[in-house]
């Protein structure tokens, strides 16, 4: 307990002694600096190199929380990464690597794995890293009310440790992709954070990550400072200051301005202007995340349709996707910088279903459906959907409301930050009966899209977390549930796509699009993207 207090303590001083030059603040204080007539070459070289070390970040949006087991959210995780470590790390192409466990075996039994972790890993705290963290991590993972890491865990029958730096994990059935799940679940200090509430937590992140945690100030910045004592290769790059700027305009003109070094979601219109700038290089890249619509059809009451539900009718579900003319949404809403989607699964993922294809624009037949359904009218419904979470979200769904209403649909637009957001839609909450939303995984495996995106929720612990329309089909579950247990990656490709096609055949969720990922970045930034848009500042370096 005197550790944490101490850490705590420390935190609060360096929130006061670091990054009062940040951001091109300038020197304020009134006390007359002696004057130089000349400035060494080497004072020179010192101040240049000084400069060098410091990145500004801008944002499309803020992280949602410092607990690295609260929200599981690009922009959160990739933040969170920079102060907290997993078991298991990845490298530029997604590919396991060793990160807090430097070597691991999967037993003859295939059901038991053992983690040899790394010796010598110090908190940002001082405390030292042991099997006793992750055994903690993972159980709040698992356990807490808050967490949203519970999916990753869940294939973990039971947890032991051997000794400080042994831990064995056992899974219920010959389980391959266990590998990508500990990728995504990051471990926290036991002896720091136990006791603390979840807010405290959040507000004081301690990990062993390359960056130790100096200030928050919400919706504003983020800043982060090396760690000296990080058990890998340092980063480049000192200090870090994330810059959330949820305003597209305002984003491309501290870009333009060399405001800011880098820019993460460059607005679709303001592409072509940048790439005008002799001083900025744009990085465009297919994106993993995809854009659709949850529809609850599933249950008989749902809280923001009219009853009976309608949506439990396939004709009605049918009938929605012919109403949008999502070729016209990519083209003028999203200035082409998106790829149609007609399922979840990437064609890069295992399971990736080429078969499967969108259901072709045409109102007259989504008003004929309508008709046939009982709806000649139409119906009352609400959209819930982000208003600053995805590239031209609003946008988007004002043109999914404006393609409904012509069909009759009576829809209401309930838009919200995404601050808002996330709480208002999780199945916990029940508060929704059709949203938009967006997903990635970073796995490539079309088996976990499914297990988080369409198992039956509430069927089993950690599965279909985010299935947010509550879609439920008995063969798909066991579909998934096949491909977990197959370690052939033929024969696991072969169910999931199977899987993919029958929710497809039922119209569980309609696809939108996949987005382009777009970055704008100083000339003199040297950077190349990760598929699954995770932006870490040791990818980073200044050119000469």
């Amino acid at each position: 307990m005197l550790k944490r207090v101490l850490a705590v303590i420390l935190v609060s001083l360096m929130v006061l002694g670091l990054f009062t030059g940040c951001g091109n603040t300038k020197n304020t204080s009134a006390e007359k600096t002696p004057e130089k007539s000349e400035e060494t070459e080497q004072e020179k070289g010192t101040t240049e190199e000084k400069e060098k070390k410091e990145v500004i970040i801008a944002l499309s949006s803020d992280s949602l929380s410092l607990d690295p087991h609260d929200y599981d959210e690009t922009v959160t995780n990739a933040i969170n990464l920079h102060i907290f470590d997993t078991l298991i790390g990845y490298d530029a192409r997604l590919q396991s690597t060793p990160a807090l466990a430097e070597d691991w075996e999967l037993k003859e039994d295939m059901l038991t794995w053992v983690f040899k972790l790394r010796k010598g890993v110090k908190f940002h705290n001082g405390n030292d890293f042991t099997a006793d963290d992750v055994l903690y991590s993972y159980d709040r993972a698992k356990n807490n009310e808050i967490s949203s890491n519970k999916s990753y865990v869940a294939n973990i029958e039971s947890m032991k440790k051997i000794d400080d730096y042994t831990i064995e994990l056992v899974t219920p059935f010959p389980y391959s992709l266990l590998l990508s799940d500990l990728k995504n679940v990051m471990i926290i200090d036991k002896e720091y954070t136990e006791g603390m509430s979840d807010e405290e937590i959040a507000l004081n992140p301690v990990g062993t990550g390359r960056y130790k945690f100096v200030e928050h100030v919400k919706e504003d910045h983020l800043d982060l400072t090396i760690n000296e004592d990080f058990w890998g290769e340092k980063p480049t790059i000192e200090k870090v200051r994330f810059r959330p700027i949820t305003n597209e305009a305002t984003r491309t003109a501290t870009m333009l301005s060399g405001e800011v070094d880098f820019t993460v979601d460059v607005a679709v219109r303001d592409v072509d202007r940048l790439k005008s700038s002799s001083d900025i290089d744009v990085i465009e890249q297919p994106s993993l995340r995809i854009i659709y619509l949850n529809l609850d059809g599933w249950r008989d009451d749902s809280p923001t349709v009219q009853k009976p539900n309608p949506l439990k009718d396939i004709r009605v579900r049918k009938a929605i996707y012919h109403a949008i003319d999502e070729d016209t949404i990519i083209k003028n809403v999203m200035n082409g910088q998106a790829y149609a989607a007609a399922s979840y699964i990437p064609d890069v993922f295992v399971g990736h279903n080429p078969k499967i294809k969108r259901l072709q624009y045409d109102p007259e037949k989504a008003k004929s459906l309508l008709a046939e359904a009982g709806y000649p009218d139409g119906f009352t419904i609400t959209l819930d959907a982000p208003n600053n979470r995805y590239v031209n979200d609003e946008q988007i769904a004002q043109s999914v409301a404006s393609y409904l209403q012509k069909v009759g649909i009576k829809l209401e637009l309930n838009l919200m930050p995404k601050s808002l957001f996330f709480k208002h839609i999780t199945t916990l909450e029940d508060k929704t009966s059709f949203c938009m939303t967006g997903w990635a995984d970073s796995g490539g495996e079309g088996a976990i899209l499914l297990k988080d995106l369409l198992y039956t929720y509430g069927e089993k612990e950690g599965y279909g977390n985010v299935n947010r329309g509550y879609y439920t089909n008995p063969k798909l579950d066991e579909l998934i549930d096949k491909a977990y247990q197959t370690s052939d990656i033929d024969e696991r490709a072969q169910l999931v796509a199977e899987a993919a096609q029958i929710a497809a055949d039922d119209v569980a969720y309609i696809p939108l699009h996949f987005q382009k990922d777009l970055f704008a970045k100083k000339k003199n930034i040297s950077y190349t993207p990760r598929p699954n848009k995770y932006v870490f500042t040791w990818d980073m370096d200044i050119i000469e």
